[in-house]
């Protein structure tokens, strides 16, 4: 349903954004497609909800019907009346995400929880698109210099740094775990601080997915201050990355933030192409992806290249988008180290062709304890075969650094 017909036939449902439905534990987590959203909720539920603080909620014991992630859907006033006044809501404590958990195991799911998806990609709804640069030319990095790249130990996230001698580039992600507690963020923003202040890296978002942006969120205004510019996909989907891209447009000048825009998607192409936003002789060469309802393959892409060394930053991707639109970028005599897609997980089916010249090095997965099973045993197994060694965070416990 698009999003007027939606508003002008259930002014009174609340519409929110599916972040997260985990099959397997009967977990839900949700935030709101705006703060007019999320205002409604909070009347609906008198809830103490301060928008100032996390927004999200998390549904315990889910048994309603399958639902799609990175989908907004609506929900009657009814049933959030009857959350509250049932005693299923209770506050989240120590979290910078989440602000209440709600235990369905006495819900009756005779009514469906989410009664209907709705499309926000019209022509006549576009406050979830931000405003900002597109154009990254007069983006150059000086590359003269011992190049090392640093993948970071943050649990279930992602966090890269790519580093000059002992200069701070650019950073690609911020993620850490969704139940990382606000201290054990505020320990890895520190880690990070003085070498961010003095350097004033670039930050690159691969996607607006939280496990990739969740250590900003602990950033003090100042500490946002320390990234010299930022790049974005423009289109932000929920409250929390609204207010948090709030944040960075009230402390940094319009100049320095670059909003790209996903390509437009050719119909019945089956692959989501990744196309190069800069020429790609440069060492550095971000890509664009097309539009796609799946965040996760329709977000920005690194690759970096010197004499003797490339590495792949691929976000959430899918490796056929890496095989067919990036490696043969990357074909000459060289080796070659991947910093796989997904912390290891679903990335679609595993095709990373060598294109011929290169040698496959190493293969880095950003990992942590989770229930997804991440790293899949399929993937590590075509990894090991296809490099030379693989290595995880997980098993490390320690950053992984990459000598180029």
């Amino acid at each position: 349903m698009k999003y007027s017909n939606h508003k002008k036939n259930f002014p009174d449902d609340i519409l929110v954004y599916i972040e997260e439905f985990d099959k397997r534990n009967k977990t839900v987590l949700f935030d709101f497609y705006d703060s007019n959203e999320f205002a409604m909720f909070s009347e609906y539920s008198n809830a103490s909800l301060n928008i100032e603080k996390p927004t999200m909620i998390l549904l315990k014991d889910y048994y309603g019907k399958n639902i799609q992630e990175n989908t907004y859907y609506s929900i009657k006033r009814e049933t959030i009346t009857n959350w509250w006044e049932n005693g299923f809501m209770d506050e989240y404590e120590n979290s910078l995400l989440i602000a209440y958990s709600i235990n369905l195991s006495n819900f009756n799911f005779g009514e469906e929880i989410f009664d209907h998806s709705v499309s926000v990609n019209n022509d006549f709804e576009s406050s979830h698109l931000i405003c900002g640069k597109w154009n990254i030319d007069d983006l150059l990095f000086d590359l003269k210099g011992h190049i090392k790249v640093n993948v970071r130990n943050v649990g279930q996230g992602n966090w890269n740094e790519i580093i000059r001698d002992d200069t701070f580039l650019l950073v690609y992600d911020c993620g850490t775990n969704v139940d990382a507690k606000p201290s054990e963020i505020r320990t890895l923003i520190d880690q990070s601080n003085a070498n961010y202040r003095n350097d004033k890296p670039v930050f690159i978002l691969s996607h607006w997915d939280k496990d990739h942006y969740h250590c900003l969120l602990g950033m003090t205004d100042k500490e946002l201050t320390f990234f010299s510019k930022y790049i974005f996909r423009n289109d932000i989907p929920n409250l929390t990355s609204r207010k948090l891209y709030s944040r960075i447009r009230n402390v940094k000048d319009y100049q320095d933030i670059y909003a790209i825009r996903a390509e437009n998607r050719i119909p019945k192409v089956r692959i989501t192409s990744l196309t190069p936003l800069n020429d790609t002789t440069d060492q550095i060469v971000l890509y664009n992806s097309q539009y796609h309802k799946d965040r996760n393959i329709s977000g920005l892409v690194l690759s970096l290249k010197t004499a003797k060394s490339s590495v792949i930053f691929s976000g959430d991707c899918q490796y056929l988008q890496l095989s067919q639109f990036v490696l043969p970028h990357l074909n000459y005599n060289h080796e070659h180290f991947l910093i796989v897609p997904h912390h290891g997980g679903k990335a679609g089916k595993f095709i990373y062709h060598n294109p011929g010249s290169m040698r496959f090095k190493q293969a880095i997965i950003s990992v942590g304890k989770n229930s997804y099973k991440h790293p899949d045993k399929i993937y590590l197994s075509c990894l090991n075969t296809d490099f030379d060694s693989t290595e995880t965070t997980l098993t490390t416990k320690t950053d992984i650094l990459i000598n180029l």
